[in-house]
């Protein structure tokens, strides 16, 4: 009779476990989200071999009134910089959700990756014609503004 007490007491235990780990967790505020946005950004600009722009970073109110984001933009004039982008961009726990088969034009090609732990997104948009290369634009999620 004891050994099943201590027996349940152990399942009980481990299924609270579990369900503890399988609860959504909860997003990051603002804050720490652009701050991460703004980490992974930089570790974009200090590869050399991808000749990223100076990082323009903002919040925008592009979302529902009442709501903001954060977001990151950097251009190469280096066409080839995307495979490297994607490189990078998975290695720091980013997953391709959208490719260009997707979205493609005459001109674009885009790829569209996020990470499902900060659900963080940024966007490459490589462009072809007169002037090519590569747009990477970082975004967090809509946020209501405080």
């Amino acid at each position: 009779m004891r050994a099943r007490r201590h027996a349940l007491s152990a399942m009980l235990i481990c299924v609270a476990a579990v369900t503890a780990c399988a609860a959504p967790s909860q997003p990051p505020t603002l804050e720490a989200a652009s701050r991460q946005l703004d980490a992974d950004a930089g570790e974009l600009i200090r590869a050399t071999e991808l000749r990223l722009s100076a990082v323009r970073s903002a919040d925008d109110d592009t979302c529902v009134p009442g709501q903001l984001r954060h977001f990151v933009q950097a251009e190469s004039d280096f066409a080839q910089a995307a495979d490297g982008l994607l490189t990078r961009l998975r290695a720091l726990g980013y997953d391709q959700v959208v490719d260009d088969l997707d979205l493609r034009d005459d001109d674009q090609g885009v790829a569209v990756l996020r990470n499902p732990r900060t659900r963080l997104e940024f966007e490459l948009t490589v462009l072809s014609g007169e002037k090519p290369g590569v747009r990477v634009v970082g975004k967090t999620t809509c946020y209501t503004a405080e």
